[in-house]
């Protein structure tokens, strides 16, 4: 089995717009044949489908890295930023 280099799977991770951070990514040994991966999923807003990133993610690493399994878990991105209320303040 061809090692694979878990900074180009961090980097085929963010395929998905919505990714923002990926955080604790490792090889996840041990399990039935097959490559495993685990990460952490930061989104960039509430209202993003977790069960489409996690498809779209697990079709890429399988696709470019045959890896067979995505354990993957999301962050809370915090609520979504009011518009703001006022014009730009003015440089003087």
């Amino acid at each position: 089995m061809n090692e694979i280099n878990l900074e180009e799977v961090r980097a085929a991770m963010f395929t998905d717009p919505d990714v923002k951070a990926v955080d604790g990514l490792r090889l996840v040994p041990g399990l039935a044949p097959g490559r495993a991966i685990a990460a952490t999923i930061t989104v960039a807003a509430p209202s993003v489908d977790l069960d489409v990133v996690h498809a779209v993610i697990a079709r890429v690493l399988f696709d470019q890295f045959g890896i067979e399994r995505a354990v993957l878990s999301f962050n809370d991105p915090g609520p979504v930023p009011p518009p703001p209320t006022a014009a730009p303040l003015k440089k003087l």
